[in-house]
């Protein structure tokens, strides 16, 4: 990989953004067997509540909420966040969170204030007590992120956004995305004349990241904005200072 730049997101917010929009997430239940019956494995939706606590939004029709409706006491369980990059390129996964903790329902709590953008007819949430984090992504590993810093930390304000982006770059910015790819080849290897293509992998709010395609791998590289954005609508301004040593007049 080549050298990462200074600016990164801590891990407490690494961790919240891939909790609150990750590709995937499964929720296991210690000791139920959820997961060796045919079908995919039961997606879930999930948000953190002020209170540190992870808001789980499940079917009411589904094993989890029968088996947390039974329970007289908490359960223990983990939740597994696997954070796919939206494009297609070599090395797809960019990063898993997996939380573990006590497992509750949640009665009477609205499922709408906390997920706006999901339908709720049949829906009802339960309440995971977080105990233990542990993240693995880009960035890096983070054996034990702390509950409390993840709950007080914010999401990336671009999160949301994200994956139309990528997708966007990739469709219709190939030739540009190729001349920065070569630019931070040339400036590291000597062997800019092996790229063969350049895809994006991640946006956030401090840069891009983008993955070179070399004819014996890939590399990494990542490219700062001139400074970190604190909402979508500051990326354009933000993407055109990036891009722009590889525009043509």
């Amino acid at each position: 990989m080549l050298p990462q730049p200074a600016r990164r997101p801590s891990a407490a917010e690494r961790a919240r953004t891939l909790l609150e929009h990750a590709s995937s997430t499964v929720l296991d239940v210690h000791g139920a067997d959820l997961t060796a019956r045919p079908g995919l494995p039961p997606q879930v939706a999930c948000a953190l509540r002020p209170d540190g606590s992870v808001a789980v939004l499940v079917s009411r029709e589904s094993a989890l909420h029968r088996i947390t409706a039974l329970a007289r006491t908490p359960l223990t369980a983990e939740l597994d966040c696997v954070d796919v990059a939206p494009v297609a390129l070599p090395h797809r996964v960019r990063g898993r969170l997996l939380v573990r903790g006590q497992l509750t329902r949640s009665p009477g709590e609205s499922a709408a204030a906390l997920f706006p953008r999901h339908g709720h007819h049949g829906d009802v949430l339960l309440r995971l007590e977080p105990e233990h984090l542990a993240l693995d992504d880009l960035w890096g590993s983070e054996c034990c992120v702390d509950p409390d810093e993840t709950a007080a930390a914010s999401p990336d304000p671009v999160a949301a956004e994200e994956t139309g982006l990528l997708q966007h770059l990739a469709d219709a910015h190939a030739d540009q995305l190729l001349l920065l790819g070569t630019r931070a080849l040339d400036h590291h290897r000597p062997t800019a004349e092996r790229l063969h293509g350049v895809r994006p992998v991640a946006l956030d709010r401090h840069g891009l990241r983008v993955r070179l395609l070399l004819g014996d791998g890939s590399l990494d590289a990542r490219f700062d904005f001139h400074r970190p954005v604190t909402r979508p609508d500051d990326l354009p301004e933000a993407m055109h200072r990036l891009f722009a040593p590889t525009l043509t007049p």
